[in-house]
């Protein structure tokens, strides 16, 4: 087998593994709605906190790729929500 198709079929693998990590929706699934804002003892951020910080900075790499005028928001602030908790919804419920 030549290294580029060696090459290849790591890549291949390192996108799909799940040996090493967990994906997105594994880490977030049945994750407890009365913990997301909460921030863990000796740890900076919440749950929602996290969460938000992949949105924002995917929406911005993305955002990017898209528009060469596209302005990165300020680091740190722009990559991070204000408030440990998710906003609340009109009904009292988080988002």
């Amino acid at each position: 087998m030549d290294a580029e198709k060696r090459l290849r079929q790591q890549l291949a693998k390192f996108i799909d593994w799940h040996e090493a990590h967990a994906d997105l929706a594994a880490a977030v699934d049945n994750f407890p709605a009365e913990l997301r804002g909460r921030v863990p003892e000796g740890m900076p951020h919440s749950g929602w906190q996290l969460l938000e910080h992949v949105r924002l900075a995917l929406w911005d790499i993305v955002e990017f790729c898209r528009d060469t005028r596209h302005k990165s928001p300020s680091w740190p602030e722009g990559y991070w929500p204000k408030t440990a908790t998710p906003p609340t919804t009109k009904s009292g419920k988080t988002a």
